[in-house]
């Protein structure tokens, strides 16, 4: 992937570690004002990519261009980036003040400067009225955002930003994400958001790279991503789905599950041979679910449990091949009663079809 006028671009990139390959051949684009989510599993390489774009580490191949200059051999503090890391990191005897000033003091940077950019920034992340307090007396939401400011005080030209959020409780997370997201905005650089949690990537990125044993596995706006997965790890991992094995029948027109007793049209923007072996993947939301008793097609199943997440119902379903199946509705003033019968069953439209060892073949 190249273009010239990207921001960011790294070309290529791989790193060795002995006969370890943790990155193989990744190549992105990032343009000025975007924000990315690198999203993958603990052990992807996600980080290793991270480090790489900071100077803190070097590709064993590739090169890494930041505006056109070529950053690859560039030392950290010579690349105008800023870093904040999934531990606050704050100095627990200097106050909020002293924590923002230290990056632009170990710079040497004027006593006026100084102030005027802790101003600045603690404007920009609502903490002007917390600058004499310790983080001791923050809140673990207002100590995450000093430690944003540190990251940002110096106004680098990019912020890298690794699991920030990972020690936060759910509440304040999601509170967090839309904050972080509107400093993006407001600041007009690129931020870089390394990440395993895949609702973090969504609700924040403006596109994602998912990242699966070193490789760049998709790249895309975070709704064809989420809608439109190009590879069975993209559609297993981000959004929570269900795994169906088929093959598709002599008519090449029909798709049979191989477990059970269920059919359903291939989709019209897919084409496999008859008798191909293939993997579907139904995101958990996009299961439709009948009493048995008023008929249709669909996999016959029962209610074994109903969770409730807000206003919606998992509905946890055991079907008759003793499959566990979870499906999510929306709450409604009759929920389906524990140890009803159903058929699940979804729209063609709405599931996600690769033949089987797809990923495989990849590797």
């Amino acid at each position: 992937m190249s273009n010239a006028s990207s921001y960011i671009r790294i070309d290529n990139v791989s790193r060795r570690y002995g006969a370890f390959k943790a990155l193989d051949d990744v190549s992105l684009d990032i343009s000025k004002e975007e924000f990315i989510a690198i999203l993958g599993p603990s052990g992807s390489g996600k980080s290793t990519l991270l480090r790489l774009i900071a100077g803190l580490d070097r590709p064993t191949e590739g090169r890494i261009h930041f505006e056109g200059k070529d950053v690859t051999e560039l030392a950290p503090h010579k690349r105008g980036i800023g870093m904040v890391f999934q531990e606050f990191l704050l100095f627990p005897h200097r106050t909020v003040r002293e924590n923002l000033a230290f990056p632009l003091r170990m710079r040497n940077e004027a006593k006026g400067e100084i102030e005027e950019r802790v101003e600045w920034v603690a404007g920009i992340l609502s903490l002007s009225t917390m600058l004499d307090r310790y983080p001791s007396q923050l809140s673990g939401g207002q100590q995450q955002r000093v430690a944003l400011g540190r990251g940002l005080v110096a106004r680098p030209t990019l912020l890298l930003l690794d699991e920030p959020l990972a020690n936060l409780d759910r509440e304040l997370r999601q509170e967090m994400e839309i904050e972080i997201r509107r400093y993006q905005k407001q600041l007009g650089i690129p931020f870089i958001y390394v990440t395993h949690n895949q609702e973090e990537a969504l609700s924040m990125s403006d596109r994602i790279a998912v990242i699966n044993n070193g490789r760049l596995e998709a790249l895309g706006e975070r709704q064809a991503i989420y809608d439109h997965p190009q590879t069975p790890f993209v559609a297993r991992f981000v959004g929570k789905s269900s795994k169906f094995q088929g093959v598709v029948e002599p008519d090449g027109a029909t798709v049979r599950l191989t477990r059970h007793d269920y059919e359903f049209a291939l989709p019209s923007d897919k084409t496999f041979k008859p008798g191909d072996a293939v993997e579907i993947f139904v995101k958990n939301e996009r299961f439709d679910i009948t009493p048995k008793q008023h008929g249709g097609a669909g996999i016959p199943s029962k209610v074994v449990d109903v969770v409730l997440r807000g206003p919606f119902l998992e509905y946890v379903l055991e079907t008759d091949r003793g499959d566990t199946v979870i499906a999510v509705k929306p709450k409604r003033n009759d929920p389906i009663p524990l140890q009803e019968r159903v058929l699940l069953s979804w729209n063609p439209a709405d599931c996600h079809i690769f033949k089987d060892g797809a990923d495989d073949a990849r590797r």
